[in-house]
């Protein structure tokens, strides 16, 4: 549902009555919607928010949030970055992308064709962050369909997917902290070179890598805890069946 192709001439930020004087060098406009973040790391401000490292995304810590990740036991590579609240989740991905324009655009597109072909349906609508995408996902069962909003933001050489499900799917009013860590968030794209659309390279953070610190204050003869199921940084039963060969851990 997001693979590479031939960008579409004229989409992305080339609109000509949106802010065209307000972009910068790479084509990134920051006045086109009036919200905080989420921030490029360049512009990211000094607010004190503790946030976890996870390389390309800097997740703010926000009171009744959880961060979940899904990590492929095999390679160690973290696969999927998603933030609940009990009621509602919101699946961050960030991709990279061109100087010259973005790839929201482009990517409702595809988003719509593939549902349309795998049997489910996604309708554009107006939200707080420009066009969005009201979704129903097939769930791998005949005829069985669940509520999805798919929110796309582009920034200066990088693309931020960002998909909301439970009750945030269908009001997006009904999840107010996620809401608040969309807006703190810090996306760091770095300088390296790296093709269009690529995934953005993410890490576990070192609240999970390293919880006893690694100044030596902790006690290495006390066991960590486990860092496949960890929620404030005490061991718990999630109870969710991942994937084979996928570990699930929290921080929260």
């Amino acid at each position: 549902m997001f693979r590479r192709g031939r960008r579409r001439a004229g989409r992305g930020w080339q609109d000509p009555q949106e802010h065209r004087d307000d972009r910068d060098e790479t084509g990134y406009d920051s006045t086109a919607v009036d919200h905080d973040g989420p921030y490029d790391a360049d512009e990211a401000p000094d607010d004190h928010v503790r946030r976890l490292d996870l390389g390309s995304l800097r997740i703010p810590v926000i009171d009744g949030v959880q961060v979940q990740f899904q990590v492929d036991q095999a390679s160690g590579q973290l696969l999927t970055v998603t933030l609940t609240d009990g009621q509602s989740g919101m699946e961050l991905s960030a991709f990279a992308a061109a100087k010259s324009a973005g790839l929201w655009d482009e990517v409702r597109v595809e988003i719509v064709d593939s549902l349309r072909a795998a049997a489910g349906t996604a309708e554009e609508t107006d939200g707080f962050y420009g066009r969005e995408l009201r979704l129903q996902l097939p769930t791998g069962t005949p005829g069985e369909l669940i509520p999805g909003r798919m929110v796309g933001i582009d920034g200066p050489r990088w693309f931020l997917r960002v998909v909301f499900t439970g009750y945030a799917a269908l009001d997006p009013t009904s999840a107010p902290p996620l809401v608040e860590a969309l807006r703190r968030l810090v996306v760091v794209r770095g300088d390296q070179a790296m093709p269009l659309r690529d995934p953005l390279p993410l890490k576990l953070p070192r609240e999970i890598t390293d919880p006893h610190g690694s100044d030596g204050q902790g006690d290495p003869s006390e066991p960590g805890p486990d860092p496949r199921e960890v929620v404030g940084g005490v061991a718990t039963t999630t109870g969710r069946m991942p994937a084979p060969g996928v570990r699930i851990a929290e921080v929260g």
